[in-house]
């Protein structure tokens, strides 16, 4: 997309832009592009650029963000966190304004989704929905509300509870959520929820094996701290080295890892968990890598789904220091204080609140504008659900024209960017499907 802007900027077509339209990825990318409004669209261009090639968020910013929508929303699901990764992991920003505040940007930004279930059941009508600063709501029946007022629950066309503005990581969450299709392969998803643990701790010498139980901190040379992990916290060590290592030809570098964590995990997780006591390290050795990186796939997902039965006891252990060898000043210091150990920040926090949405797959819920709404143009299988469901508009046009095509907009001329796998005129097929389907007859297309 970037590319494309500047080559617009070059052909002097940039400033006749009315609309910036949004699909799937594109959205990342816009919501960087309005991130400074002052500066020319050009410069813009050139600010992303820059971020993508030197900036970085550390995770525990996306972490204490994942925290606070949990505390103000009761509609948690899989879409905080995928934002939360979008924004932190390939945009490298996390920007927490709101959309409405874009409100006097140019060209006029308008962000696309879907509603899930309108598109598995083949709506028209209701599966498109446009997100812009002043509105958002469905394309096709021409139902919108305030875009402030997104989320917000509405019982027959009255506002009942305001709730907070969704901000631009949620945003980005929702239109580049192309995993909350069932029919996807949810490995990638859960690589990255076990990425938030972060690497594998470096252990010293006495327990450099990953699958060693504990680790051992030098106090120079007067004595040794030995640190003991609870079960939970090795676990998630041992998943984390296997990940890291996952794509690595050397089946020696995870041999040990497969042992301890089939020791750890023997009585607390069963169904395709037995699979881990089942796997020797003679057997690991003799494996070939694609069965390899199956193998750390299923016992991934496996841990997440079965996290309630091995992560119930997740305590930090205490430091307990040797005393022989240990001066008395230093003996002194570490009686009178409180050590506790945290290699994984917020590690449990993640597994009780992240790993449960792997299991109910639930994406882009938010309550819906229209719900027991009387009215002849929106039909009684949209206001009967309380709940709607916006997901990556990618999954059924990876274009945005519809919202483009509303004659109110009165647009003359589209420029398309197609930046899809497979056929490029895909799109234009679904669009004239879409068009002839949802939009009235004396409406022409522009092309």
């Amino acid at each position: 997309m970037l590319g494309s802007l500047h080559q617009l900027a070059q052909d002097n077509l940039l400033g006749s832009l009315l609309y910036m339209c949004g699909v799937s990825g594109t959205t990342w990318c816009m919501s960087s592009l309005y991130s400074n409004p002052a500066l020319s669209l050009s410069e813009r261009c050139d600010e992303v650029i820059k971020k993508l090639k030197d900036s970085t968020v550390d995770w525990s910013k996306a972490v204490e963000w994942l925290k606070l929508r949990k505390e103000q929303n009761q509609d948690f699901n899989l879409t905080d966190f995928w934002g939360a990764f979008i924004a932190s992991y390939f945009m490298k920003e996390m920007h927490t304004r709101c959309l409405s505040e874009d409100a006097n940007t140019k060209p006029y930004p308008i962000y696309s989704a879907i509603e899930l279930d309108c598109h598995r059941q083949d709506d028209t009508k209701g599966v498109w929905f446009e997100m812009t600063p002043y509105e958002s709501g469905f394309s096709g029946l021409g139902a919108f509300v305030p875009t402030s007022c997104l989320g917000s629950q509405f019982e027959g066309g009255t506002l009942r509870e305001k709730r907070k503005e969704m901000d631009m990581v949620l945003l980005q969450g929702i239109c580049g959520s192309s995993f909350a299709d069932r029919q996807v392969n949810n490995a990638y998803v859960v690589k990255k929820i076990w990425s938030l643990f972060g690497d594998p701790p470096v252990l010293s010498s006495a327990g450099s094996d990953p699958g060693h139980e504990s680790m051992r901190l030098e106090f120079e040379s007067t004595g040794k701290v030995e640190v003991r992990e609870c079960v939970p916290s090795q676990v998630v060590r041992c998943v984390s080295v296997l990940i890291k290592y996952a794509e690595d030809p050397d089946p020696l570098k995870t041999r040990e890892v497969i042992t301890t964590l089939g020791q750890l995990l023997n009585g607390l997780v069963s169904s395709k968990g037995e699979m881990l006591w089942n796997m020797d390290s003679e057997r690991w050795k003799r494996t070939s890598l694609e069965e390899r990186k199956k193998f750390i796939e299923t016992v991934s997902l496996e841990l997440i789904l079965t996290s309630d039965s091995w992560a119930k006891d997740w305590k930090d252990k205490r430091y307990d220091h040797a005393n022989e060898g240990m001066s008395a000043e230093l003996r002194n210091t570490t009686d009178k204080m409180s050590f506790t150990i945290s290699q994984f920040p917020d590690g449990l926090w993640i597994v009780k609140n992240i790993f449960p949405l792997v299991q109910t797959w639930e994406w882009g819920t938010t309550s819906n504008f229209l719900f027991k709404l009387q009215d002849t143009n929106v039909p009684s299988s949209m206001a009967s659900k309380e709940k709607i469901h916006l997901v990556d508009a990618g999954l059924k046009m990876n274009s945005p024209y519809p919202p483009v095509l509303r004659p109110s907009r009165e647009v003359d001329l589209i420029i398309s960017l197609d930046f899809s796998e497979g056929d490029p005129f895909e799109a234009n097929t679904h669009t004239h499907t879409y068009s002839y389907s949802s939009l009235s007859e004396e409406h022409e297309v522009p092309r």
